[in-house]
């Protein structure tokens, strides 16, 4: 159960109503308390609808296996693999450029959306 807190004009704070939580509400919540929770999440939300072998290609230009390990947190070479904090944000980056295209060809059917 988490609570809600409400700030007064004083300063002062008062709990308000107590919010539950879901287990799977709270489950997100410790997953995307870190990075690789964070990348994690984000490809389950996905499925299906990112390319990742493309992605990698494109954005990072490794092979498939290489950001299926980092996704993993993969044991290589005697050692776990994952997300360093440069390829996190290069991630993040590309799925903003992602989002940006395919906000602009959204735009550009609705413009012709009506037109035979």
């Amino acid at each position: 159960m988490d609570t809600r807190n409400e700030k007064h004009d004083d300063g002062s704070w008062m709990i308000t109503e107590p919010h539950f939580v879901s287990e799977g509400e709270q489950a997100r919540r410790e997953l995307m308390s870190h990075r690789s929770g964070a990348i994690t999440n984000a490809f389950d939300e996905l499925n299906g609808i990112i390319n990742k072998s493309a992605l990698t290609r494109d954005y990072f230009q490794k092979s498939q296996a290489w950001f299926s390990q980092r996704l993993h947190n993969s044991h290589v070479c005697r050692s776990d693999v994952s997300f360093k904090p440069e390829e996190a944000r290069r991630l993040a980056g590309a799925f903003r450029d992602i989002a940006r295209r395919l906000s602009g060809l959204a735009g550009e059917i609705e413009e012709v959306a009506d037109i035979d």
